[in-house]
């Protein structure tokens, strides 16, 4: 066996940043490794389950140069045998950055080749019983090479009994999943400022999440610069192009958790014509009664793009429809539900009414709030004329305006500005409640606002999700008291006090117009909102004979998360 001595992969990390002009990975000859095993360079340990540190590999792309550089340098040490399940100490040796039992275990021999499930967990062919544990000796032999030509890792084990197939794992893979244990943000995140208006459009299938602010409706708007803007037509009217344009739908979606399509068909039947505005009649009647697609057909349309059928929530089963004026969903006093006539549909919430609402999150009362919700204008507020007949040109009216924040963009912004308010945050559960006395629905669920993935490199990885609603928050309760019964006031008034003050820092991020995207929906602007990413709100308008008209429904999370996997793209 051929060891692979400090001197060497220095030699190697020198040889690669003298090409790639990579300087931030280095290997001392001693001491603390930024590319190491606990115990020795690149091994893995005797005891099975303890693994790799593996920082330093900064990209996919790096990971990849720096097999090339290994091999460059020293090709006489590109096959390695090793024991693991043993507890002796073991020599240094190149191997992938993945513990080899992981890489061992997703030996694909080992899942069904239809199902995908894992076809090695013994058990009782007659009741499903596991076995009792043996003390067989799981000692094996693992010998382990990395083929450029291949552009894959090769891993065959042997134990006392018998060779195994050698199983082969691309570079790409091993990549990916180097990324996912590391769990470093700036693998999967860069910033809307760091990127000039020609990289924006150029990103890879497997895109960074780009976490965006200093948008304005014209950013959003131009079709020669904005990032998510699209044509409802060009999406669904070429059938020739339509697998083309989910995809990129879908990357556009994962990249920002905001989409914006005009055009969208606002026919509907679902609205009295006596409450509809001229500019809404003349509407509707040019996008979509000419291609006889509704409204409520098109949500679904794009619904299915982004997910497969939309979410059952209380608000119907389908499609649904805000007014600041409901009582025509009515039918003879009863409430008929959603747009698409569907029984049982709450209007217990906020959205119902004319006044401004803050930047939230929906159904942060659902142990899984949906995914994505899709947004259509079907008939914007109306302005009521100012006492002398007009307003002055630099006096802002509130006519309901959307209003959108990316919540991944402001939980970057408070863990640099204020790291303790963002681990108060990110580890105090707070509960939602949301209660519907007419209906019956009585739903509630807990979480922290800011959710990380775990573990990882550094102390907290990429933000997962946002779960932010202050109107539908029920109040905190401390952890539960201690014996010590006379420092438990203290506690709990130290409990309050650094929990207000992380809020605040919050609410200082959300109140800023540098966050915030202030558009003025107009009919046919559909917007496709990554409900655990991406905040909305909006502004208060004045209630009149035509009311403010939305229509829309919800994805959910896993359906969401399902077409992006099928897309190429990281799901974390």
């Amino acid at each position: 066996m051929t060891s692979v001595s400090t001197r060497c992969i220095n030699r190697a990390l020198r040889h690669h940043r003298s090409r790639q002009g990579w300087a931030s990975l280095s290997l001392p000859a001693a001491g603390t490794h930024r590319l190491k095993k606990r115990r020795y360079i690149s091994g893995y340990g005797g005891d099975y389950g303890h693994g790799w540190i593996s920082g330093g590999v900064s990209s996919m792309a790096t990971w990849k140069g720096m097999l090339s550089s290994f091999n460059h340098v020293a090709p006489n040490i590109s096959t390695q045998q090793h024991r693991f399940g043993s507890s002796s100490s073991l020599p240094d040796t190149q191997c992938p950055p993945l513990p080899v039992q992981f890489l061992e275990a997703y030996d694909g021999q080992k899942f069904d080749p239809s199902t995908h499930q894992r076809n090695d967990v013994p058990f009782d062919p007659s009741d499903g019983k596991p076995p009792p544990p043996t003390r067989k000796d799981n000692s094996k032999l693992v010998s382990w090479k990395n083929s450029p030509d291949s552009d894959s890792w090769c891993l065959t084990t042997k134990n006392n009994e018998s060779d195994s197939k050698p199983c082969h794992y691309p570079n790409e893979w091993i990549g990916s999943q180097a990324e996912r244990w590391r769990a470093d943000a700036n693998d999967f995140d860069c910033s809307w400022s760091s990127l000039d208006s020609n990289t924006a459009n150029k990103i890879d299938t497997k895109a960074k999440r780009i976490l965006w602010s200093n948008w304005t409706e014209s950013t959003v708007r131009d079709p020669t610069t904005s990032p998510i803007l699209f044509q409802y037509d060009d999406l669904v009217r070429n059938s020739d192009n339509t697998k083309n344009m989910e995809q990129k739908l879908l990357k556009v979606l994962h990249q920002y958790g905001l989409v914006l399509v005009r055009g969208t068909p606002t026919y509907t039947e679902s609205i009295p014509l006596d409450v509809m505005g001229e500019a809404t009649k003349t509407n509707t009647a040019n996008i979509g009664r000419d291609t006889h697609e509704s409204a409520e057909s098109a949500i679904l349309h794009l619904a299915s793009m982004i997910g497969y059928h939309p979410l059952q929530t209380l608000y119907g089963s389908g499609v649904w429809s805000t007014s600041s004026s409901s009582s025509f969903y009515n039918n003879d006093g009863n409430a008929t539900g959603g747009a698409d006539g569907s029984s049982s549909a709450s209007t217990a919430d906020s959205a119902y009414g004319s006044t401004s609402l803050p930047l939230h999150t929906d159904m942060t009362y659902m142990s899984t709030p949906p995914g994505v919700q899709v947004f259509l204008m079907v008939q914007p507020a109306t302005t009521t004329p100012a006492a002398d007949g007009n307003y002055d040109d630099d006096t802002f009216v509130p006519k309901g305006q959307s209003v959108y924040l990316d919540g991944f963009a402001a939980a970057q912004q408070l863990l640099l500005e204020n790291p303790e308010a963002f681990h108060l945050l990110a580890t105090t559960p707070r509960k939602y409640r949301c209660i519907d006395d007419d209906e019956g629905w009585h739903l509630e669920a807990t979480g922290p606002i800011i959710e990380t993935v775990p573990g990882g490199k550094n102390e907290w990885g990429p933000v997962k999700s946002i779960r932010h609603n202050d109107l539908d928050r029920l109040p905190d309760l401390p952890p539960y008291p201690t014996l010590d019964t006379a420092n438990n006031d203290i506690h709990n008034d130290s409990f309050y006090h650094k929990l207000r003050e992380a809020h605040d820092a919050w609410d200082d991020i959300l109140r800023r117009d540098s966050m915030r995207l202030v558009i003025d929906l107009q009919p046919g602007d559909c917007v496709l909102v990554a409900n655990q990413r991406c905040l909305h709100a909006r502004y208060a308008f004045e209630t009149s004979t035509f009311p403010r008209v939305v229509m829309g429904c919800y994805v959910g999370m896993d359906e969401v998360s399902s077409k992006w996997r099928k897309a190429g793209l990281h799901v974390l």
